[in-house]
């Protein structure tokens, strides 16, 4: 719709009941108006058509990336790849940490105030709302492992998270595991969710039925890492896994941890496969046997989408980039084998 044809901030007041005043804070992400008035004002823009950028501020250079949190996991480094990606172009570089539990809805009204080129969210969700709320100023924002079907309007980056699975559990097959244990991420996450299924699937065709037994559930995060670890290993002697496939390198690096406090030797005792290929997996002893995810090409892809939509001309709104499996040293033939 062009400028022409939107309706006047007096038209939206009238049908939200409020003033001219009132609806010009929303358009322009002010202070001043309550959640449930900005909400009806947003809601009343939306159904008419109304987006405007702000006016008030100047789109600054800078891409932000959202992230729930700063860790020793794949998110550091999606912020080294971006960084010294978007240096060479130039393009400055903005980090926000949600932090875990339910996200503020202020923390995306801020992001709209800064009014950066785009938005990189590196989050498990992102909800219908707070998409909302970047395209009623028009910023363009990528999401990285969206959830669900990509609809056209929505760019994302994506990498092949089942094929990852997959290979990470029949690499393990082939050395002749048959007791394959796997410490799974969040269960809302989509990744988590293929890389389970990759895994399940490896196996199935294995002629290998999973074992609940040999599911521990986990959260990317190095506490429920460790816990899920302790599980597995903790199972009676004939049902303990002869090797682990973690989902992701920070719990794989605290199987390692679960592993020697219980005298095991890695990888005689115990084979393990993270997912990531982050440091410092190749400097362990034994070095880490994990799937590498192309951080440097989702930092550059992601990037490439947000400048490309500035300039009208996205050809692929939705990516999804190949992973493979990076051998080392902490994986062998079973013990029994």
């Amino acid at each position: 719709m062009n400028d022409a044809k939107k309706p006047k901030v007096s038209e939206i007041a009238r049908l939200a009941g409020v003033s001219n005043a009132t609806v010009s804070k929303v358009i322009n992400g002010r202070e001043g108006v309550s959640r449930e008035t900005r909400e009806r004002i947003e809601a009343i823009m939306a159904s008419v058509g109304y987006t405007k950028s702000l006016v008030t501020t100047k789109t600054s250079q800078t891409i932000e990336l959202v992230l729930t949190e700063v860790m020793a996991n794949g998110t550091n480094a999606i912020i080294a790849e971006t960084t010294k990606y978007a240096k060479s172009l130039p393009i400055g570089i903005t980090i926000t940490q949600t932090g875990r539990g339910k996200r503020s809805e202020e923390t995306f009204r801020e992001i709209l105030n800064r009014n950066p080129l785009g938005v990189i969210l590196v989050l498990s969700t992102v909800t219908e709302e707070e998409k909302s709320l970047l395209r009623s100023r028009n910023i363009p924002f990528v999401i990285i492992d969206p959830v669900g079907e990509v609809p056209s309007d929505t760019l994302g980056v994506g990498i092949d998270n089942w094929t990852g699975g997959l290979i990470a559990t029949e690499h393990l097959i082939k050395l002749g595991h048959k007791r394959i244990g796997i410490i799974t991420g969040p269960q809302n996450a989509e990744s988590a969710q293929a890389r389970y299924g990759g895994y399940t699937t490896a196996l199935r065709r294995a002629g290998i039925v999973p074992d609940p037994e040999l599911t521990a559930y986990g959260d990317y995060t190095p506490e429920r890492g460790y816990q899920a670890a302790c599980t597995l290993l903790d199972l009676p002697s004939g049902k303990r896994p002869t090797a682990i496939f973690a989902c992701n390198d920070a719990t794989a690096l605290n199987v390692y941890r679960a592993a020697r406090q219980r005298g095991m030797q890695l990888p005689e005792d115990l084979s393990i496969v993270g997912f990531d290929n982050v440091y410092p997996g190749e400097y362990l002893y034994p070095a880490l046997t994990t799937v590498n995810q192309p951080f440097d090409l989702i930092a550059r892809k992601a990037v490439d989408m947000i400048l490309d939509a500035r300039a009208d001309s996205v050809d692929d709104h939705y990516l999804i980039l190949p992973t493979r499996l990076v051998v080392r040293e902490s994986t062998a033939v079973p013990k029994a084998a």
